[in-house]
Order: C-alpha cells, then structure tokens, then sequence
C-alpha cells in the first residue's frame, strides 16, 4: 500500500539521472510546430549535459528540463538565450543559442507544390504582402478593422476548385436585356478571420481571360452556345497580376468582415465589392512591386 510513493521516487531519480547523463539527441534538431504534428517525447529539448564544475543539484536540472519541456513548440527560446549557464552549462559566456532554426514558410511549399497555378498564387499572395505590409491608403483602410492585416494575411491558406464553374451564363430578363454572369473568381466565408481558406476557381478570372458562353432558356430548354466572353476583374484582364491580387484583396476584405456579403453577384454586389477595394488600393496595386523575384522556396 505504500509503494506508490516509492515509485515515484525512483522514477525522479532515474529521469534526474537521465538528464544529467549524456544527451541521446543533438541539441540543433528541428522541432515542428504542434498543430501539424504533435510532439513526442523524444523530439523534446533536453537540457544540456552538465558540466563537472556546475553546482547546481540535479533538482535544479529536474526543474530546467520540465520548463524546457513545456515550451518545446518554440523554435527559439529567447529566455533560454538569456541564460547562458543553460546554453552551455561549461562556458558562462556563452551566447550561442539553441534550437533557433530559420522558420520554413509552409504556405509557400504547399502552393510551389500545386504547380504553375500554386506559382500564380504565391506570386498575388507574395504582392498583397507587400501591400499590405508597408504604409499606403490601402493598408490603412484595410487597418480599420484589422490593427495588423498583413500578420492576418500571412495566415490565409488557399485551395483550388479545379472543376469550378467554368462558363459565362447569358440569360435575358423581360425584355430585351440580356445579362451575363461571369464563373466566380474565388470565395471564402464571410467573416472567418484569421487561418481562414480562400477557395480559387480554377476555371475563372484568377486563372483565364476568356470563357465560353452558354444561353440560359428562361423556359427550361437546352443551353445554346454563344461564343467567347472576356473575364475581368474590375478593369484587369484576367490571368495577369493586377487582376489576381485584387481577387484577393477583394476576399481579404471578406475574411475582416470589412466588405459585406455579395455572394452570386446579386444585384451586381461583387462588382461593388471590387469597385470599393480598387477606390482604395487601385494605386498599389498598380505600382511597381519591390519585389522583383519571387522568393525561394526554403
């Protein structure tokens, strides 16, 4: 009945003796971030092996090791820097720092990943960075509802919808007007906030300039084919950099909540939507990028 605490007894002696022993893993290894993969227990920073002419008891690197284990998603502890008996327990003056690998952009892997269209939209995502990153009307006006849009941007993920609508649809009203309805751009959830997914059309403006057109019979009966239709995003061609990132912006300005629902087009509230960002970026949009390459992959 009182082995229990015997136990844990022993158990604290072995993982101090552990601890103190040489460690079994490089210091320098590369940690990943939690929410894509939890870590297990031997990817944990250990502390580092103590030196002969140390002090401190093995409680203090019980303690040490425990405090390293709970911050082990930080790819570079700064307080663990600071301390320089922790970094090197041999050499005070030490100002190494561990575990401070350079942090990979996944984003960038995952869209170099997809392909030429994953290079179109790291090339817009690349470009509405640096809008929104450096100081001009349309990052303040996307600051009023965001103190820091271009951190929120960065957290953005994308997906293509590959067979997304793919046709202008022509339909006239009573009447003689006819009205035309171009396939959506891209879409996202009005509101999400940050980590929200912008959903590309594959077969709209973002990556074409031209579609066909199909007649839609107010009766019900067949669709006739009527030609080609340019696709635009406001006054941009589609397929070419200016259209893309006011694409973008235009769904940024949906995950802030800083433009208003305009889902299907109804009563033209896309176009207005469009014409909104463009009062506001259309300038940055259209000047010359400082960014003259794309970045490399890391």
């Amino acid at each position: 009945m009182y082995s229990a605490p015997r136990s844990i007894q022993a158990v604290a002696l072995v993982f101090v003796s552990f601890v103190s022993g040489s460690a079994a893993f490089p210091q320098t290894a590369s940690f990943i971030r939690r929410t894509a993969d939890p870590l297990p227990l031997t990817n944990m920073r250990l502390a580092p092996p103590r030196c002969t002419q140390d002090s401190r008891t093995p409680a203090a690197y019980l303690r040490a090791t425990i405090a390293l284990a709970e911050d082990a998603t930080s790819t570079c502890d700064s307080s663990l820097a600071a301390d320089a008996s922790l970094v090197n327990p041999c050499n005070s003056s030490s100002g190494v720092r561990i575990g401070c690998n350079v942090p990979r952009d996944l984003m960038q892997e995952n869209l170099n990943a997809l392909g030429k269209p994953g290079q179109k939209i790291l090339r817009a995502r690349e470009r509405v960075l640096e809008i929104l990153e450096t100081e001009n009307a349309c990052s303040a006006w996307f600051g009023e509802m965001d103190s820091n849009p271009g951190a929120t941007f960065r957290t953005l993920h994308f997906a293509l919808d590959l067979p997304g609508e793919h046709d202008v649809r022509e339909s006239r009203d009573s009447g003689a007007v006819d009205t035309f309805r171009s396939p959506y751009v891209a879409k996202v959830f009005q509101g999400e906030g940050r980590y929200a997914t912008i959903t590309i059309n594959g077969n709209g403006a973002f990556f074409s300039s031209l579609a066909t057109v199909i007649e839609i019979s107010r009766e019900g009966g067949p669709s006739n084919f009527r030609g080609v239709h340019l696709l635009r995003v406001g006054p941009y061609m589609g397929n070419t950099l200016p259209a893309q990132v006011v694409a973008l912006l235009h769904e940024f300005g949906h995950v802030i909540d800083l433009l208003p629902k305009d889902g299907d087009d109804q009563d033209g509230k896309s176009a207005q939507n469009t014409s909104e960002v463009l009062r506001f970026c259309r300038a940055a949009v259209e000047s010359k990028g400082k960014r003259s390459t794309l970045s490399a992959a890391r």
